[in-house]
């Protein structure tokens, strides 16, 4: 029973490890994400020095012209798509609710890995208490 008992807790602690690894490598990702984000907020400003003017419509439908307005805001969300220019917004406000969406979201989700790799600790934690102390009565 012993032996059984070594062996299940190697596998145990394989899968654990593994499992681990796996929830590291997520919350790299997520922390990369919300740096790529946070560099892919821009603010532009127009050329004056074109011919014609250009111009895009905000998401809150407000048109924006190069000829009237001075400045845009830009955020990229390279992971989405590491070839867009990026979503263009009429105001730092546009632009604020836009990347507070996305950064919310990576937030919960490294909140989310954190507190599974807590849970997944204690669990380890006390199969491993458990091992010392059969070993001892042994």
């Amino acid at each position: 029973m012993d032996l059984d008992y070594n062996l299940m807790m190697n596998l145990d602690y394989s899968l654990m490890m593994n499992l681990d690894y796996s929830l590291m490598m997520d919350l790299t990702d997520v922390e990369l994400r919300l740096e790529e984000l946070e560099a892919g907020y821009k603010k532009k400003y127009f050329r004056k020095d074109t011919k014609r003017a250009w111009g895009f419509k905000c998401h809150c439908d407000e048109k924006v012209v190069s000829n009237v307005a001075d400045e845009y805001f830009v955020v990229s969300i390279a992971w989405k798509n590491p070839n867009a220019i990026g979503r263009r917004f009429c105001s730092k406000e546009c632009a604020d609710i836009y990347f507070n969406e996305h950064r919310n979201e990576l937030l919960v989700e490294r909140k989310r890995i954190i507190e599974e790799r807590r849970k997944m600790m204690e669990v380890y934690k006390e199969a491993e208490r458990k091992f010392i102390e059969i070993k001892n009565e042994s």
